[in-house]
């Protein structure tokens, strides 16, 4: 079906995309667009460690993973890439238009694709939840996982962007209120994590990238008060992961989808 074809193609254009969104930024911008340093200039309480980041090398490896699995003559027609597909190239394109608006210091812009990106994902990951258990091992690896991974450091990403959004709107890197702010944001992210790892499937990839990003921003942060709270979310996460499973009759779905 030509609708089908259109759409298998949207998502893998759009996964190719992002991973080419940020050399062809600095090809296009050059140095002053380096996102890291854009990053270290509005440097917050919930910033990650700068290693963090390499997880966009295993998000951007699932999503070209995902985008060549759901081409195969196997795959194309089937209803559950029909009810998540557009929502992903949509994601995709969120993730691909990021880099160049941050790159050019819109910030608050910057923020706002994010969370449009954290919705496509939620939207899509819901979708593979209702349509049950995962059929194959495969679509566990080349779908499930890789959409709630990228879930997981999507939402992560977005509460430390409010921050980086605020720094660059004026406030100070360091005063009481801005601690308060940080320990919000870290709140908040614990209880999403915590919504999405007690009520969708493939829970495992959402739990990995969120813990990720907590553990950076522990490492990352010269706060102790927001050090510890990051360590205290990243094991109430966990807590909520493996007691779900432990009770699930269904242990291996909530994991791996």
């Amino acid at each position: 079906m030509p609708t089908n074809s259109l759409r298998c193609s949207a998502v893998a254009l759009t996964a190719v995309s992002q991973v080419l969104a940020a050399p062809l930024t600095t090809v296009l911008l050059g140095e002053r667009a380096n996102t890291g340093a854009i990053s270290d200039a509005n440097v917050s309480p919930v910033t990650p460690a700068g290693y963090a980041f390499a997880i966009w090398g295993l998000i951007y490896l699932g999503s070209l993973a995902l985008a060549v699995y759901q081409l195969l003559p196997s795959q194309r027609n089937r209803q559950l890439h029909r009810r998540t597909g557009w929502w992903l190239a949509a994601g995709f394109a969120m993730s691909t238009l990021w880099v160049p608006v941050f790159g050019t210091r819109t910030i608050w812009l910057s923020q706002l694709i994010i969370l449009v990106l954290v919705g496509c994902l939620a939207v899509a990951a819901a979708r593979l939840t209702a349509a049950g258990p995962a059929s194959s091992t495969a679509e566990r690896l080349l779908l499930r996982l890789p959409v709630t991974c990228y879930l997981g450091w999507a939402t992560l990403a977005a509460a430390a962007g409010f921050a980086t959004t605020f720094r660059s709107l004026g406030m100070p890197e360091r005063a009481g209120w801005v601690s308060i702010v940080s320990s919000v944001l870290v709140l908040v992210a614990t209880a999403i994590s915590v919504y999405v790892v007690t009520r969708q499937t493939a829970a495992a990839g959402f739990a990995f990238a969120a813990c990720w990003a907590l553990a950076a921003v522990a490492v990352g942060t010269d706060e102790p008060p927001i050090r510890w709270l990051t360590v205290a979310a990243l094991l109430v996460v966990v807590g909520a992961l493996v007691l779900r499973t432990v009770r699930s009759r269904q242990g291996a779905t909530v994991l791996l989808g």
